[in-house]
């Protein structure tokens, strides 16, 4: 099993498929490493592709005590997985919470990404009265977390978010997968990730200088039935990020890249590759060091 080392001794799994140009990619909460397998088998055969359980999701180590998540750890392991490959400079793809460790990533070290694309990404709350609505959410999620132990009370919280009903409806083969999956998580890591990771997220609304700042090429993909905020977010990032490009899919909820996996596959290739051959024909002796 592969495996690399946090910045703070936790041994974290990941799996490479493929070769070429690399891509990481960043799960969301409901998932793990799995939940790019669409991905993967569709760009692996043109593309070096990089995925990760995050701590707190098997096989990944699950930190009892809580001080050991949010999100300076979840932007400090991606970097150590970077490292850890010996890479310099990666394409970089995450979806809801791994969507915004990828941004925090990208805008805190914007030399080691080549691109990111952020699939049904969010903003934390940006006043009292949206944290106060944001957190009595969590605080019911993680209610269920503990009365149904663990993966069943997080599947049940899924099968009854309007984000998520598209995905039930529309492909119940793969929602099913999806369900087995999560089920098979750790309750506790769940938990801490949820007081911890959502629970203090802060505003990208607050971020415009960094935003602004950030000259890297950026797709945001959401869909049409998501959560109400990711389209806000997403309008705001589309306003302020120099070089962008704005995705959308009607009739999808979070998950666009499972929902609309082939769609997404056909954007995200087309995307990734035309930066590779941009930047093979600015360098043409990296193409053969």
């Amino acid at each position: 099993m592969a495996e690399f080392q946090t910045s703070d001794g936790l041994s974290l799994f990941f799996e490479e498929a493929g070769s070429g140009t690399p891509i990481v990619f960043v799960h969301e909460f409901g998932g793990d490493y799995r939940s790019w397998h669409l991905q993967v088998s569709a760009l692996a055969p043109e593309f070096r592709c990089i995925t990760y359980s995050a701590r707190g999701f098997h096989p990944s180590a699950i930190p009892q005590d809580r001080s050991q998540y949010g999100q300076t750890y979840s932007t400090a392991d991606l970097l150590a997985l970077i490292d850890h490959l010996g890479l310099d400079m990666v394409h970089v793809v995450g979806t809801s919470m791994g969507s915004f460790t990828s941004l925090n990533f990208a805008l805190t070290h914007p030399d080691r990404v080549a691109s990111v694309t952020l699939v049904g990404n969010s903003s934390g709350p940006r006043d009292e009265t949206e944290r106060s609505r944001y957190r009595k959410d969590w605080i019911g999620h993680e209610r269920l977390l503990r009365e149904e132990r663990g993966g069943d009370g997080a599947v049940a919280v899924l099968e009854e978010d309007p984000a998520y009903q598209s995905f039930q409806k529309n492909d119940p083969e793969n929602w099913s997968i999806y369900a087995a999956n999560l089920r098979g998580q750790s309750a506790q890591g769940a938990i801490h990730v949820l007081s911890t990771v959502h629970w203090n997220r802060r505003s990208l609304f607050d971020d415009v200088e960094r935003l602004r700042a950030f000259d890297k090429p950026v797709m945001l993909v959401t869909g049409g039935d998501d959560y109400y905020l990711v389209g806000e977010t997403n309008a705001f990032l589309n306003d302020t990020l120099p070089d962008v490009r704005w995705h959308r899919f009607p009739a999808t909820g979070h998950l666009v890249n499972i929902e609309q996996a082939d769609q997404f596959n056909r954007l995200l290739a087309g995307f990734v590759g035309r930066l590779s051959r941009s930047a093979t024909a600015d360098h043409p002796r990296d193409a053969h060091a």
